[in-house]
């Protein structure tokens, strides 16, 4: 066993051939990025998008008995947070390319739409918050109740 790594280790040895590398002057210049202005608004969209993804996950994990998925494309997956945030983040990847592909000529309307969105998903943030406070006031009255009676 041994002796067929150490052969196969002296083949990749000896057929190696060395790299020669180009010259700067040789290398065609790299056109540079352009720059539409969409680097903020789109962190900004993406922290909303976070914000949102990680409150869905808490309460589909923490509260799943009280709360669920309103999304009609994933509402089917509210038993399983992982794969409702995993579903959620990939219509989210989607959107956001939607937006910088065919939004990205025109700089103004990418940024009203990240922004608008990143609003959006900072209010499904808060709203998720508010619910998880009132499933967890519904189960300690609940709780209480049941201690209470005999």
């Amino acid at each position: 066993m041994r002796l067929s790594i150490v052969v196969w280790v002296a083949i990749a040895l000896l057929s190696a051939s060395t790299v020669s590398a180009q010259s700067q002057a040789e290398a065609p210049p790299v056109p540079p990025v352009p720059d539409h202005g969409l680097k903020i608004p789109t962190i900004i969209w993406a922290a909303g998008v976070a914000a949102d993804q990680v409150t869905t996950y808490r309460f589909s994990s923490q509260y799943g008995d009280l709360l669920h998925e309103r999304n009609p494309l994933i509402q089917g997956l509210d038993r399983h947070p992982v794969l409702l945030v995993a579903a959620g983040s990939a219509i989210d990847a989607a959107a956001g390319w939607a937006v910088y592909h065919f939004l990205g000529r025109h700089p103004r309307l990418a940024k009203i739409a990240f922004c608008s969105a990143a609003a959006y998903r900072g209010y499904l943030a808060i709203y998720n918050v508010q619910m998880m406070r009132q499933a967890r006031q519904v189960r300690t009255t609940a709780s209480a109740r049941a201690l209470a009676s005999p």
